[in-house]
């Protein structure tokens, strides 16, 4: 079995993407610096389905490069035709709002307005 069939294995049909399917925004974060589409964009969405991807592809000598929001303007979330791009977007949510200790916890993907809403409705 070849790497990308692994990974859709994983990962299931929304979570591999390749060719026309990969979602033009993933080119580049906010420096526009990114030309280039991935070679695949890997969706996991649970922390099992992450680490196993990251094994797959260590082992298969490929080169990932992690997607959160898209709002860097280092450019380091552009991904080359060779690099998988892994996407943090449906690794997202707020686990817990401890209102006494004024403190929130948010999984990886989350994107900052999502935390700051919730934190506004907790008080």
């Amino acid at each position: 079995m070849n790497l990308l069939s692994a990974l859709k294995e994983i990962l299931g049909p929304k979570g591999c993407l390749s060719g026309m399917d990969i979602p033009d925004g993933t080119r580049s974060d906010a420096s526009r610096a990114g030309r280039d589409l991935p070679r695949a964009l890997l969706r996991p969405a649970s922390v099992k389905e992450f680490s196993e991807v990251l094994v797959l592809c260590y082992a298969h000598g490929q080169s990932v490069v992690p997607q959160g929001g898209m709002t860097g303007l280092a450019g380091g979330a552009n991904a080359d035709p060779k690099s998988m791009a892994i996407s943090l977007s449906r690794f997202h949510g707020i686990e817990e709002i401890d209102t006494a200790a004024r403190t929130m916890t948010v999984r990886a993907g989350t994107v900052l307005e999502t935390a700051q809403t919730a934190a506004r409705q907790a008080g």
